[in-house]
């Protein structure tokens, strides 16, 4: 992606994720493998997220977004913060830290909303995983 079309409203951690996304894309389905996605595209934003979980602890983490700038560099700045996260981690993770670290404006913080539904179903996934 090219940053050369953002508005230079967009704080420089938003543009450095949608310049360079981190772990972009998804694990394969497999045993230690949990998904979840939240969010159509009519609504602005979708997110599908998967992990690799590993003896109580998110090992790896993908994510796939379609969205503004915001949406793309929340969801990618998300797989690092969740890196080494415990079930109860996720279950708490709040849509606030993604707005704060970005510096998304309020008018973006519903996408936002949208990707802490995916957060939540993740730990859900894993919660009820056999």
């Amino acid at each position: 992606m090219r940053s050369g079309y953002l508005s230079p409203s967009y704080s420089p951690l938003v543009v450095d994720h949608f310049d360079a996304p981190r772990n972009h894309g998804h694990f394969e389905s497999a045993p230690n493998v949990i998904a979840a996605s939240a969010g159509r595209s009519d609504q602005g934003a979708t997110f599908y997220l998967s992990a690799q979980v590993l003896d109580g602890v998110i090992k790896a983490v993908r994510f796939e977004s379609y969205g503004c700038p915001h949406c793309i560099a929340a969801a990618s700045w998300l797989t690092e913060r969740l890196t080494g996260a415990t079930l109860e981690d996720l279950q708490h993770w709040d849509w606030r830290d993604a707005a704060k670290a970005l510096d998304v404006p309020p008018e973006k913080a519903g996408r936002l909303l949208i990707l802490e539904d995916a957060v939540k179903r993740l730990a859900e996934a894993w919660r009820t995983r056999p």
